[in-house]
């Protein structure tokens, strides 16, 4: 489900309009590609993680579980608020499918309309996780900044103020320990491109093309 794509960017080459065209000026062995990395389903699961990583996966069952709870309070308050709160929670859900703690949680979403959303879960919900814990967390920072901005230290006598923050810290330190468990695991990036420069409308070496004759050079209007 979840493949390494690469979009490939190529230069356009010249054409009999006599346009000039831009290719790079030097080739790299990998260069020309940009990746986003997500990993498909690995052998062994999480299981067969390093312990290091392992652990930080324990911590973040730990964010999920606090996520659980602020967001059924959070949906007492404001059902439409907490939506991306409930969907992060499940995402994490689905990310830790193999652990004991979470197994039962797990299976009753996995028989539900969520688990065709989701597949099977595993490392496979690593990133799209990590992309929605950060997004949930730059959006919920804006909202508590503004909050607290407007009511200074009573904000903190808001429910929902104090479930926002409780769910924010959640957001923030999944977000953390899931990029360091996606920085271990993704592949090595190529390099990037190097620069572009521009062609003459001669001949290139190598091209085995004749040369395009470009436009009559105007003289200059005095």
């Amino acid at each position: 489900r979840c493949l390494v794509r690469a979009v490939v960017f190529r230069a356009p080459r010249a054409h009999a309009g006599g346009h000039r065209a831009y290719r790079p000026a030097a080739r790299r062995r990998g260069a020309g590609a940009m990746v986003i990395p997500m990993l498909g389903p690995m052998a062994g699961g999480i299981g067969a993680l390093p312990e290091e990583l392992r652990e930080t996966l324990r911590h973040v069952r730990w964010c999920i579980f606090g996520l659980w709870l602020f967001g059924v309070l959070f949906f007492a308050l404001q059902p439409i608020g907490a939506l991306s709160t409930i969907c992060l929670a499940t995402f994490g859900t689905f990310l830790l499918a193999e652990d004991p703690q979470m197994a039962g949680c797990y299976a009753c979403l996995r028989e539900s309309v969520v688990g065709d959303c989701c597949g099977s879960g595993g490392l496979s919900i690593l990133f799209p996780f990590l992309l929605l814990s950060i997004l949930d967390s730059m959006v919920d920072g804006v909202q508590l900044a503004v909050f607290f901005g407007r009511h200074s230290l009573q904000a903190f006598n808001s429910p929902i103020f104090d479930i926002l923050l409780g769910v924010w810290v959640c957001e923030t330190w999944a977000a953390v320990l899931s990029f360091k468990v996606l920085k271990a695991l993704a592949p090595e990036l190529p390099e990037p491109v190097d620069g572009y420069r521009m062609l003459s409308d001669g001949p290139q070496p190598g091209s085995g093309q004749p040369r395009i004759p470009g436009p009559p050079a105007r003289a200059a209007f005095t």
